[in-house]
């Protein structure tokens, strides 16, 4: 069976009724943004260290260099601090496309029984479902066009390091030396490098429309946790 056919569905309907939860009940919000942000360090460690342990580690593909990596890491300071809404807005920005894609389109780089192929799923879902959750529990991320510009800022910055190290490894993180081997959005915005420049033209009206959801809607002054 497509794992793809199972864990998007899954992954979209789980993130979805967390954020139900977190919505309904602060105290439940505190503590899905505790798990999940446990969830996240966990399998982000996995991804970081099983390389070293089953000596198959490469600087070429096996460092935190993904747009997903940069996701992880905010997501989980937005879940420990979840006051700060525009880590939080930045965090929802880039952890929604980033998940999605790598869910529709994954490319674990494992199979199983490796941590690593289980490690790729439960960190994409994770950081789906804790974008979810901190959207809609209160105070809410703080979305607008000045996070969509940051977002932006954001993903061009780690595309250069992507690039200078890609040239010094022979690595492809962020796909930026040729796309994945399986059908992909990329491939249809044209050969190498166009698709780079295109993709990178796209990004801000994608960053725009997964934020319209939660443009202007966090609350203003959240209620104490716990009550």
């Amino acid at each position: 069976m497509n794992p793809v056919a199972v864990a998007l569905p899954l992954s979209v309907a789980g993130a979805g009724a967390l954020a139900f939860a977190a919505r309904r009940s602060p105290a439940a919000a505190s503590a899905l943004r505790r798990a999940l942000a446990c969830l996240l360090l966990v399998s982000e460690a996995t991804l970081l260290l099983w390389p070293m342990v089953a000596r198959s580690w490469a600087a070429s593909s096996t460092l935190p260099l993904q747009l997903s990596d940069l996701a992880t890491i905010l997501l989980i300071g937005a879940l420990a601090w979840p006051r700060r809404r525009r880590l939080a807005g930045l965090a929802y920005l880039l952890a929604v496309p980033s998940s999605l894609l790598a869910l529709a389109f994954p490319a674990p780089g494992a199979i199983p029984p490796s941590p690593l192929y289980y490690a790729f799923w439960v960190d994409h879902a994770s950081l789906l479902a804790g974008a979810m959750v901190i959207a809609a529990s209160p105070p809410g991320p703080n979305i607008g066009w000045t996070r969509v510009a940051w977002a932006w800022l954001a993903t061009a910055a780690l595309a250069a390091v992507d690039g200078a190290v890609n040239l010094v490894t022979e690595g492809d993180y962020m796909f930026l030396r040729r796309p994945p081997a399986g059908w992909d959005p990329l491939r249809v915005m044209g050969p190498w490098p166009a698709y780079v420049f295109v993709a990178f033209l796209v990004c801000p009206l994608v960053f725009v429309v997964v934020g319209l959801p939660v443009w202007g809607h966090a609350d203003a002054t959240p209620r104490p946790e716990g009550t």
